[in-house]
C-alpha cells in the first residue's frame, strides 16, 4: 500500500490531533499534504530527536499490515 494511502494518526507530544490518510488530516487541520508526508520519513525524525517541547508526529495505524 502507498505511503498516501495509509491511515495515520497526528499527535503533537501526547495530544492526539487529527486521523485518517495524509490527505484527509491535511483537510482537518490545514496542514499541507507535503508536510505531513514529511513527517512520516526518517530525515524529519532525524530532525526533531534533540527537539524541546512537544513534536508533530505521524503514527501509522496500518503499520501491523505490511513492513
Amino acid at each position: 500500500m502507498r505511503k498516501a494511502d495509509r491511515q495515520y494518526a497526528l499527535y503533537r507530544g501526547d495530544e492526539f490531533i487529527a486521523d485518517g490518510t495524509p490527505r484527509e488530516i491535511a483537510e482537518k487541520t490545514g496542514k499541507t499534504f507535503d508536510s505531513l508526508m514529511f513527517y512520516t520519513t526518517p530525515a524529519y525524525q532525524k530532525r526533531v530527536e534533540k527537539a524541546k517541547g512537544p513534536v508533530l508526529e505521524m503514527v501509522d495505524l496500518d503499520d501491523d499490515d505490511e513492513s
